[in-house]
């Protein structure tokens, strides 16, 4: 699925891991023709210079992308909530995750914009394995896309589909938690099937947990890419715990999809 064409937005706090992150975002950007907006949230816990840390993540995307546009901002606030805002002119808001360095953009602010944010947002989970600029991005796992039948694992197909084919990988189709004939799958899988033949499809079902399930297909994965929707039934429905706590747990970078 082909981004549009508003800025892809990355969250850097100046550590190691935010890095990585900013190595994902820039990938993409140039992939989807993108500008890049780096942003920091200025806070009372984060680093003094934050006019330098967004220079320093620009900086390096630079020697990694020359051909992309970037821009820079500091704005004051906690990270969820300036990610968020930023989030309403978006394509993608990336940001790094589960930082076990004491950086501020750890997996609650994933998992907060998994659930609140107003466009896709891409955690880099273990950021740090990336930020090293000979490091190779994941280049030959597949994409695995979480599906159920619903409306949102049909727009996770949809961005499934897209990363798979621009990175030329297999695309793995997975249904968790209560099981589904195979049959339904496949009937689910075919429309996909029809439109992407240039990509390697596989389909499986496991009667496990969802979190489980996906968790376990994230430790070989480039990317897991997840529908986010909401649950209750009031006003203001609450994010569906199960993915904020595969954004917390996934060993590999999550796309949580949203509708726009």
């Amino acid at each position: 699925m082909q981004l549009a064409r508003n800025p892809i937005v990355v969250g850097v706090d100046g550590s190691t891991a935010s890095l990585g992150a900013v190595r994902w975002a820039a990938d993409e950007a140039a992939r989807h023709g993108c500008t890049l907006r780096v942003v920091h949230a200025m806070s009372w816990e984060g680093p003094a210079d934050g006019q330098g840390v967004v220079l320093d993540a620009a900086a390096e995307v630079r020697n990694w992308q020359p051909g992309i546009e970037i821009e820079t901002m500091t704005i004051g606030g906690s990270p969820a909530s300036v990610l968020q805002d930023q989030s309403r002119t978006a394509s993608l808001v990336v940001i790094g995750g589960r930082v076990h360095e004491g950086g501020l953009l750890d997996a609650s602010v994933g998992a907060h914009l998994s659930g609140f944010a107003h466009c896709p947002v891409l955690v880099v989970n273990n950021g740090w394995r990336w930020a090293d600029p000979m490091s190779s991005l994941p280049q030959h796992a597949p994409v695995v896309v979480g599906v159920d039948g619903s409306p949102s694992s049909q727009r996770a197909l949809a961005f499934g589909y897209g990363e798979a084919a621009a990175r030329h990988v297999p695309l793995v189709a997975l249904h968790a938690g209560r099981t589904r004939p195979h049959e339904a799958v496949a009937a689910e899988m075919e429309p996909w099937l029809r439109r992407h033949p240039e990509v390697e499809t596989r389909f499986t079902s496991r009667d496990a947990p969802v979190l489980d399930a996906l968790t376990e297909a994230a430790r070989t994965a480039l990317l897991l890419v997840i529908g986010a929707h909401r649950v209750g039934w009031y006003e203001h429905p609450r994010p569906n715990p199960v993915t904020q706590l595969i954004v917390h747990h996934a060993a590999s970078p999550v796309l949580v999809t949203r509708s726009v």
